[in-house]
């Protein structure tokens, strides 16, 4: 399914060639706004819930006919309704059966958000201990993840209470990211050589995290507990194939953490659950879509949330801390859009966009009060996928032994919504029942989506993208740039950015809900391919809805994706699409480049062009490519500068010195035009930061350059090694 990414392969492609036309089209915009999915099969819909009481204690004794179940308002006949209990699954006629191995599981996953306030990772980690300590139903496994800056996982699935409480300190110890890394990336291996058919430090040991589950796994071919083991194994490591995109502090990287776990959830059958321990969610307009992707997944793959909100009884609503001045993020908001031009000295306004916490935010101005209540977006998430908010609470042990509950025991239920037409639009879902006091829990409604389509692991807005690219069609009717980025060579290849840079003019806008600006909401997709025709890597999408944009912003503002990458050295292609939601019209875009040959010796990126610079930008991630003398920089595919006062030929790359070599590494510009050299001159560079890498920003007055094209060289030396970044740019006459 994540953005936590997957190989996509060829094959995949086959499949979204074979869909069904009506699965191709673009879902209508108000579905691609709604709720999410329930796991759907060819012929039937197949819904879990959980059925209580008015005093919280479960309900057992439910039959067909205390139900009522319509779709899209038209009531359904359920195919079949059962108890499942541990083990087995208990029939409307009272007859008991024995579930299959895998479907017996119950997989719960603890996800601890970086909890700050030392008194909300106690109170985190008494609930959290007291439930994998507390009376446990029949297979039941836990894991124990950590997102703090990236998806950190701290223990594999297991039922030993003992790891369990120990992943559970080191999660909420406030440890930092670096702290825990080590021992994510180690359990990372081990399961990775478990699959692999290696031993873990040359024997497997009952102590090993690969083990500790059962300790009887120690051949995973031989079947029975070691078969379960290894897809348990299987399923970890898919759920931490988080995209590296994301590695920030806000609320999308929870969501695109969250969405990883999701993805690895979904090859498990039955009912699944993730305990996800927050001091709540900042949702702002341009993660909504995300938001509702999430949902959407979880309930497809059949993953219920539960939200604990660790702020105790002083988290209500409203509370004095939460509150968020609206002109103040209006007044930010406008100036992340604006580019800080004046503060760059650039002739061109653009909007900086990008996968960080301060460009995410950005989108936050003429934000409403309601988005000031943190909790609200964890218990929407809860709700959505069929399970509940814990909090408004300094102990929350008793309200968690109601999920112990629902692991162990909850009904199921099946029905056939003859869908003709599996056209990805929003199927809401209403459960209903005739007895007085009896409280439900239930997902909400499912995406139509064809069987091929969730087969792939496809989201909604995917289909028409990837159809467009597998169809090798050509369009220009939305306007887009889409180019790679070269950055560090490694050993197992280099790192780059895939840009793709959208001119919100070419999209079709509305106005907002306050009529005093517009929102724009578009779909991109890119897949990189070898010289033999095979994608290469991950599929990289996003789907993005900008709201409250000024006229002003709508008529220069650009929006720019930079989307990760490591490829090994060799000659590819990249075919990219946007599609714009609002008119459902297309732009497709195909380009190359090359990668490497790499060596050792110094590296250079490649030669971006600047479009704006924000200096002293708060927070920024040190990680980031895009940054310069501690602000960001915003590039553009876009390579023509105009020839007019106060604009500059910005070019913006990254030195790699190479550690080894004593000798301190240059970089000589050179200037030519039809092949011939015009100017060289060399750049002083600054000291390598703590990631090893120089940023460097070549600034030269566009008035001071004669009109024309002209070809640029950057060429890094270091000792006896050098690299060589080239690129054209246009100056452009009054």
């Amino acid at each position: 399914m994540k953005i936590c990414i997957y190989p996509f392969t060829l094959v995949a492609l086959a499949v979204i060639a074979a869909l069904p036309a009506s699965a191709q089209q673009p879902p209508a915009a108000a579905a691609a706004s709604q709720g999410p999915v329930v796991k759907t099969t060819v012929d039937e819909v197949v819904l879990d819930f959980i059925a209580r009481d008015k005093k919280g204690k479960p309900v057992t004794d439910l039959t067909p006919g205390d139900m009522a179940i319509s779709d899209n308002g038209v009531k359904q006949q359920p195919t079949s309704f059962r108890l499942v209990q541990g083990a087995e699954a208990i029939s409307q006629g009272g007859t008991t059966t024995k579930l299959d191995p895998l479907r017996q599981l119950r997989l719960v996953t603890l996800c601890f958000d970086a909890l700050g306030d030392p008194t909300q990772r106690k109170t985190a980690r008494t609930a959290a201990i007291d439930l994998v300590k507390g009376e446990q139903g029949s297979n039941v496994f836990y894991s124990v993840v950590v997102i703090d800056t990236r998806l950190l996982v701290l223990q594999q699935f297991t039922s030993d209470k003992n790891a369990l409480t120990k992943a559970i300190n080191d999660a909420t110890s406030g440890y930092s990211a670096a702290r825990l890394l080590p021992e994510s990336n180690r359990i990372k291996s081990d399961l990775n050589r478990y699959l692999n058919g290696q031993t873990v430090n040359g024997a497997y040991q009952p102590g090993t995290t690969v083990t500790a589950a059962t300790q009887t796994a120690a051949n995973p071919d031989a079947g029975g507990a070691g078969a379960v083991q290894a897809k348990l194994v299987s399923v970890m490591l898919d759920m931490l194939r988080m995209d590296a995109a994301m590695a920030s502090q806000d609320s999308r990287l929870d969501l695109n953490a969250m969405e990883s776990l999701v993805h690895g959830l979904q090859a498990m059958p039955g009912r699944k659950s993730v305990l996800y321990f927050t001091a709540g969610m900042t949702l702002t307009p341009e993660l909504d879509t995300m938001f509702h992707n999430l949902t959407s997944m979880a309930n497809r793959a059949n993953v219920t949330f539960y939200s604990v909100d660790t702020r105790g009884v002083m988290a209500g609503y409203g509370a004095a801390s939460q509150d968020v001045s609206t002109g103040a993020q209006n007044s930010g908001a406008t100036d992340q859009l604006n580019g800080a031009a004046s503060a760059s000295n650039t002739a061109t306004a653009g909007v900086t966009r990008g996968a960080n916490k301060d460009e995410a935010l950005s989108s936050d101005n003429a934000e409403t009060s309601s988005r000031a209540n943190v909790q609200l977006p964890i218990r929407n998430l809860a709700e959505a996928t069929g399970g509940f908010l814990v909090g408004e609470s300094n102990d929350l042990r008793t309200p968690l032994r109601h999920v112990n509950e629902e692991i162990a025991s909850y009904y199921e239920l099946t029905y056939n919504p003859h869908i003709d037409n599996y056209d990805g639009s929003f199927h809401k879902l209403k459960l209903e029942t005739g007895r007085k006091n009896l409280v439900l829990q239930a997902r909400n409604g499912y995406f139509a989506l064809p069987p091929e389509a969730r087969a792939a692991g496809l989201e909604t807005f995917e289909l028409p993208l990837l159809k467009a690219i597998s169809d090798a069609q050509v369009s220009h009717d939305v306007e887009f740039r889409a180019g790679a980025f070269l950055q560090q060579p490694r050993s197992d290849g280099t790192d780059l950015s895939v840009l793709v840079e959208v001119p919100l003019s070419g999209l079709q806008a509305k106005p907002d809900a306050t009529q005093k600006g517009f929102d724009v909401h578009f779909s991109l997709a890119a897949l990189v391919k070898d010289a033999k025709g095979e994608v290469a890597g991950p599929k990289l999408t996003r789907d993005r809805s900008l709201q409250h944009i000024t006229a002003d912003q709508l008529k220069m503002g650009n929006f720019v994706e930079k989307l990760p990458l490591n490829l090994p050295d060799g000659k590819y292609s990249l075919e990219t699409v946007v599609m714009d939601r609002e008119s459902g019209k297309m732009g497709i875009e195909r380009s190359a480049f090359t990668v490497g040959p790499t060596g050792k010796g110094v590296g250079i990126s490649s030669l971006a062009s600047v479009r704006s610079y924000t200096p002293d930008v708060k927070g920024l991630d040190p990680n980031e490519t895009f940054q310069y003398q501690g602000g960001r920089i915003t590039p553009t595919l876009n390579h023509s500068v105009p020839r007019v006062e106060n604009s500059n030929l910005w070019l913006f790359f990254l030195v790699y010195p190479d550690k080894s070599i004593p000798a301190k590494p240059t970089v000589e510009i050179e200037f030519l035009q039809n092949g011939k050299s015009l100017q060289k001159a060399p750049l002083p560079l600054a000291d390598a930061d703590a990631q090893g890498r120089i940023p460097q920003v070549m600034t030269v007055p566009a008035a001071a350059i004669p009109p024309g094209v002209y070809h640029i060289r950057a060429v890094a030396k270091q000792g006896d090694t050098e690299s060589v970044a080239e690129t054209d740019v246009k100056i452009e006459a009054k």
